[in-house]
C-alpha cells in the first residue's frame, strides 16, 4: 500500500491515468461503520479493476487508531492507496462542487465513491451526501451512500467509541470497533519498582497519536513476540501508590517469566476492574493486585 500524506505529494507521484474507487472520511479508528464503506470500495475495485483508495482529512487530534495502527490495518485488509490530507484552507474555501471537481475527479479520477450518509464537504460543510450522489451523476461517477451501522439500537461513531473507552467500558468499544481496542509499542525500562517488591510488570510507552482508555486497571490480554497470548493485568495511569509523575501503561503477567524488554508486544485491556487508588503501603498493593489477578483470570476463563 501507497501511502500519500497530501495532494501535492499524491499528484507529484502517482500515476495519473488510472481510475479508482475511494471512500472519504475521517477513518480514526475504523469502527464497524468504517469498515462497511472500505468493504465497498474493495468489493468495487475488484470487480472494476480500479485503484482502491482511502481519503482521510487529518484534524490533527488524537485518534481511537495511531496514524501507524490505521495504514498497517488498511494494508492488512488490501487498499492500494492512502492518502492523509491535512484540512487547511484549501479545503476550507472549496465550494462542494470545486471539491468533486478538482479532488475527485481531476486527482483522484474517481469511477466509485462511498460515504456515510451523514458525510459533509466543502465550505462550511455545505455539500452532503446527496449532493455528491447528484454531483456524480453530473461529473461520471457512481456514489453510494451507506447507512448507519447499528448497535444496541444506537448508531455505530467514533464519538460513541470514544465515549465507551474514556468511561474504561472495554466490552462496548470492542462490540463497535468490530474487534478488542489494542495498543502496541515497544517495552521500555521502567523504575524497576516492581521487581524490587516481587511484582515485576512490562511497560509501554503509547502513540503519542492515539486515545487511551479511562485511567484505572484492566484484565487484558498480551499478545507476545512469539504470538502467545497471556492473561495480565493493566494499569493505566499516574501510579499514586509510589508517587508517579506521569501517566504509564504497566501489565503484570500472569504465569509468564521472562525478559521482554525491547520487544514490541500488543495489549488488549478487555475489562474494567478497579479505579486506580492509592495504597497505605506495598504489602497492601500487592494484596490487591493477587485479587485483581484473580478477576482477569475469572474474566478471560
Amino acid at each position: 500500500m501507497h501511502v500519500y500524506y497530501s495532494l501535492e505529494e499524491y499528484r507529484n507521484q502517482c500515476s495519473q491515468d488510472r481510475r479508482c474507487a475511494v471512500t472519504l472520511g475521517k477513518f480514526d479508528g475504523l469502527h464497524r461503520g468504517h469498515l462497511k464503506l472500505i468493504h465497498n470500495v474493495l468489493d468495487v475495485s475488484s470487480r472494476q479493476q480500479l485503484q482502491s483508495v482511502v481519503f482521510v482529512i487529518e484534524l490533527h487530534e488524537k485518534g481511537i487508531l495511531s496514524h501507524k495502527e490505521r495504514a498497517q490495518m488498511l494494508e492488512s485488509m488490501g487498499i492500494d492507496v492512502l492518502i492523509e490530507c491535512p484540512f487547511s484552507r484549501e479545503f476550507m474555501e472549496m465550494t462542494p462542487e470545486g471539491f468533486v471537481q478538482d479532488i475527485l475527479c481531476r486527482t483522484l479520477h474517481a469511477s466509485y465513491a462511498a460515504v456515510g450518509d451523514d458525510y459533509r464537504f466543502g465550505y462550511h460543510r455545505a455539500g452532503d451526501a446527496d449532493a455528491l450522489k447528484m454531483l456524480g451523476r453530473k461529473y461520471g461517477f457512481e456514489t453510494d451512500i451507506a447507512s448507519k451501522e447499528m448497535y444496541l439500537g444506537e448508531e455505530i461513531s467514533s464519538t460513541r467509541v470514544r465515549d465507551a473507552l474514556s468511561s474504561g467500558d472495554m466490552e462496548l468499544a470492542a462490540a463497535l470497533l468490530g474487534r478488542p481496542y489494542r495498543i502496541s509499542g515497544i517495552v521500555q525500562h521502567g523504575r524497576h519498582l516492581g521487581s524490587q517488591y516481587d511484582m515485576p510488570t512490562v511497560n509501554l510507552l503509547p502513540p503519542e497519536d492515539k486515545i487511551l482508555p479511562a485511567d484505572g486497571v484492566y484484565a487484558s490480554e498480551v499478545t507476545l513476540p512469539d504470538g502467545s497470548v497471556r492473561t495480565g493485568v493493566t494499569n493505566i495511569g499516574f501510579r499514586p501508590t509510589v508517587n508517579g509523575t506521569h501517566r504509564t501503561i504497566e501489565t503484570t503477567l500472569l504465569h509468564f517469566s521472562g525478559d521482554l524488554y525491547g520487544s514490541r508486544i500488543s495489549l488488549s485491556p478487555g475489562h474494567f476492574i478497579r479505579g486506580e487508588k492509592k495504597f497505605d503501603s506495598m504489602e497492601k498493593l500487592r494484596e490487591q493486585i493477587e485479587k485483581d489477578k484473580s478477576a482477569a483470570e475469572a474474566f478471560y476463563t
